[in-house]
């Protein structure tokens, strides 16, 4: 059983109009876990016992996790963390997971929709301290509003010649791409990208839909990395 800490929130900070960032800090701990792998946080409700797993978007060796989480009207986890106040209380986990950051020397593709972000957010920073090769990062949402952490991505793209960014939106016509992004990954990549690894998080249908497009692109499954599961839960 994974060990649990009680943790304190010291941040709350609306992101887009339906997600939140939180601190979470646990005195005398300094957390050590390989970026992309989650914690699971539990609470008390109803008699009932609720737990969820969320992965932080910053790096390890601090006593913090910083947490995005969106909030669905029916959700039981994200409605009961968006009432939460700076100073209350919360039980999480030590970080496991499959998502993590395989070889920093290999080109690399992070492909996520919604809030399947959050472990690409914490490869991404990983991957441009420790990589040397190519990075795209494709992200799909709804409209601009709803992107996340879109300042971050553009600073980093501004800063390091090697990262492309690509954002799609499926509600909302502009500019840029639009439809399901993993339909982009051939215009994202082009002939600049040599075997890249893949990296893919977001509602499973798009998970088991990208991983067919590689495969019929001729990409080994041993350069396809996800969470494991999404192929059961279509």
């Amino acid at each position: 059983m994974a060990s649990t800490f009680d943790a304190t929130f010291t941040s709350i900070h609306q992101m887009t109009p339906r997600v939140k960032q939180y601190l979470l800090q646990v005195d005398g701990h300094t957390f050590s876990y390989q970026p992309g792998q989650h914690t699971v946080i539990s609470f008390e409700q109803d008699g009932d016992t609720v737990k969820r797993p969320y992965t932080p978007v910053n790096l390890p060796g601090t006593d913090t996790l910083a947490l995005a989480i969106k909030r669905y009207e029916d959700g039981t986890a994200s409605t009961w963390m968006a009432e939460r106040s700076v100073g209350d209380p919360l039980t999480l986990t030590e970080l496991t997971g499959n998502l993590h950051l395989r070889d920093p020397e290999r080109d690399v593709v992070f492909l996520s929709t919604g809030t399947g972000i959050t472990p690409m957010i914490a490869m991404l920073k990983q991957y441009l301290r420790e990589g040397t090769g190519q990075v795209a990062f494709l992200y799909g949402e709804r409209t601009q509003e709803d992107i996340m952490f879109r300042e971050t991505l553009d600073h980093l793209s501004a800063d390091h010649d090697t990262l492309q960014v690509l954002y799609s939106l499926s509600h909302e016509e502009w500019s840029g791409p639009t439809g399901h992004v993993q339909t982009h990954l051939d215009e994202a990549l082009g002939d600049a990208f040599d075997d890249p690894h893949y990296y893919i998080c977001g509602i499973p249908p798009m998970v088991v839909d990208t991983e067919e497009r590689l495969q019929d692109r001729g990409v080994e499954e041993g350069r396809i990395f996800t969470e494991g599961w999404e192929s059961e839960a279509v």
